[in-house]
């Protein structure tokens, strides 16, 4: 009789030790399952990005590639230089240094004294990094050139505040700040009223400040030619020779 007591305490003891097993095995594995989904995740994003980067690198091989079949072209026909000079007055203007127009907007920024005195609201300054905010902002959705008060902006273009004017690569700009864009005028008017992360248009930054922000589509916005200097400084041309 003892013994037969015995067989179902045993049964129970077995079967609480290897629920407890259980339990521990599944607490253990949840990190890893969590873990596997993050870099499962992390991975898409790069496949993503790798997708993206073979996509451009395809996109320029196809470019280049008719370019050299033009250059051939042309090289058998006795007209290779007007089609160099055509890539290279397609790449000045990629870069900013030739005049470029097209359809746009144009985006003007001023003092709003009038508003001040009836909300009793005092005059915010614009700094450089809200002209670089906002530059930066029209670039990633699709702008294709810009210029600030006539000043044309390039990949190496520096705003900064000097003193107590803000100067667009040492040249001096002041209020108002008249802002000339060419792209897709929906997109860019609508990327400037767009709420961001921090649930705050670019329109309604600027209105912060107090500033009046006028955006005006246009079928026609010339954004003129970068005229500052290009030299490089500091750097030279390596002697691979005295390298070697």
């Amino acid at each position: 009789m003892k013994n037969n007591r015995q067989v179902p305490f045993i049964i129970t003891v077995i079967s609480i030790i290897i629920g407890f097993m259980l339990v521990l095995q599944y607490r253990s594995t949840q990190p890893i399952f969590a873990t596997e989904k993050q870099d499962l995740f992390q991975l898409r994003q790069n496949l993503q990005k790798e997708m993206e980067h073979h996509q451009k690198l395809l996109n320029d091989i196809s470019k280049y590639d008719q370019l050299l079949n033009e250059y051939e072209a042309s090289a058998n026909e006795g007209s290779s230089l007007s089609v160099i000079q055509d890539e290279l007055n397609r790449i000045k203007k990629e870069n900013g240094f030739a005049d470029t127009s097209g359809p746009g907007i144009t985006i003007t920024i001023e003092d709003n004294p009038a508003n001040a005195i009836a909300d009793q609201k005092l005059q915010s300054p614009v700094i450089d990094q809200d002209l670089t905010d906002l530059t930066s902002l029209l670039f990633a959705n699709g702008a294709k050139a810009i210029s600030i008060n006539g000043h044309r902006m390039i990949v190496n273009t520096a705003i900064r505040v000097v003193g107590e004017g803000i100067q667009i690569d040492t040249k001096p700009i002041s209020m108002p700040y008249v802002v000339k864009v060419i792209g897709e005028p929906q997109s860019l008017e609508a990327a400037l009223k767009l709420p961001g992360s921090d649930r705050e248009s670019m329109e309604d930054w600027f209105h912060f400040l107090n500033k009046k922000f006028i955006i005006t589509k246009m079928d026609n916005v010339l954004v003129p030619a970068y005229r500052g200097n290009t030299k490089t400084q500091y750097m030279k041309p390596m002697d691979h020779k005295g390298a070697s």
